[in-house]
């Protein structure tokens, strides 16, 4: 016999014998007198039995067959009431039934034919005890059957948010593989620049670009990093942009040493700095100033308005990614503001809490 079967089996004796306790306590109530032992067993005990065994059963194929009709997370209202209504209609019928067995309704040598034996039966039988029996059937289906349900239901939420867990994560890995070409095409970009202007800065910037590129490997798989390491890391980059556009750039980098606690992700400052670059005219003549700084819960990157044509296909890579990123990480929005003069953007800057 398989499992499955066998434990509703034990199941439904367990239920019946419910059902044989609740009536003989109320045969008790009504019969202080009887004892014990003839309570038991009385033919009604057997009746008791029998209601329970069969209701049991017929009520765990219903709620099988209630979550193959109603499979979705959403229809959990509507497959308890088909359980329960269904659940009274079928004790109904089974107390009909059973009753019918244990009276003389099927006794072929009986005086009376079977429609008179019928015609007594019906009369004999009693509106407020089917109304007990569904009751306590209904009460006992309650108890078995709406746990069950109940840790279906939450086993599917919980099924549902590993799901979205890792749908999140298998987008933000995606977004984070876009870093690594993105970084090194703008790099390749600034050093093939900076090799035609003057060749020992080229040198210089190749040498202190493998120290950088170092960090993009050891950094871009994080979903976080403290502000301090990302601000360092930038610095350096800066370092290289000062190195090659000299007086073209004026930057202005003003964080004071207690406002670099919290986290922000990882690239997101240097990503930024690159657009700036590369949607900005810098000459000696129009130079480009780039403001960093820390407002309450926000880094803000802020440069004067001299925008030029980009001819890639890649435009607005590098912005779009961290606000994609932040989606999946933060409730906080990414803080983008666009003036005839002035461009600015803010990132959350995420409490350490979080880690």
């Amino acid at each position: 016999m398989k499992k499955a079967p066998f434990k509703a089996i034990i199941q439904a004796i367990l239920a019946s014998m419910v059902i044989c306790i609740y009536f003989g306590i109320v045969a008790k109530l009504d019969h202080k007198d009887t004892p014990w032992l003839s309570i038991i067993l009385h033919p009604n005990m057997a009746r008791g039995l029998s209601y329970g065994f069969i209701l049991f059963l017929g009520n765990n194929y219903l709620s099988k067959w209630a979550t193959k009709k109603y499979p979705a997370n959403k229809d959990f209202g509507k497959k308890m009431v088909f359980i329960y209504t269904g659940s009274i209609i079928l004790t109904i019928l089974v107390v009909f039934i059973v009753n019918a067995f244990f009276s003389d309704l099927f006794i072929v040598n009986s005086s009376k034919n079977f429609s008179k034996r019928f015609y007594n039966f019906v009369g004999q039988q009693h509106i407020v005890y089917y109304f007990q029996i569904a009751v306590s059937s209904l009460f006992i289906s309650m108890v078995f059957f709406g746990f069950y349900f109940y840790k279906k239901f939450k086993d599917y939420q919980i099924k549902e948010s590993e799901q979205e867990k890792q749908q999140i994560t298998a987008q933000f890995e995606s977004l984070k593989n876009q870093l690594d070409p993105h970084f090194l095409f703008n790099s390749l970009n600034v050093l093939n620049g900076l090799i035609e202007e003057d060749p020992k800065k080229a040198s210089l910037f190749t040498t202190d670009l493998s120290r950088i590129y170092r960090y993009v490997l050891e950094h871009k798989d994080k979903s976080l990093v403290s502000l301090q390491e990302e601000l360092s890391f930038s610095k350096a980059y800066l370092n290289l942009l000062n190195l090659r556009f000299e007086a073209g750039i004026q930057i202005d980098l003003h964080i004071h040493e207690d406002e670099i606690s919290g986290l922000i992700l990882p690239l997101s400052l240097q990503l930024l700095i690159e657009n700036v670059i590369k949607h900005n005219v810098i000459s000696l003549k129009s130079p480009l100033f780039l403001k960093i700084y820390r407002k309450n819960n926000y880094l803000y990157i802020e440069n004067n308005l001299q925008k030029k044509k980009v001819l890639n296909g890649n435009s607005g890579i590098g912005l779009k990614n961290i606000q994609e990123r932040y989606a999946l990480l933060s409730s906080l929005p990414v803080y983008i503001h666009e003036s005839d003069d002035l461009f600015s953007v803010g990132l959350p800057i995420i409490p350490e809490t979080v880690l």
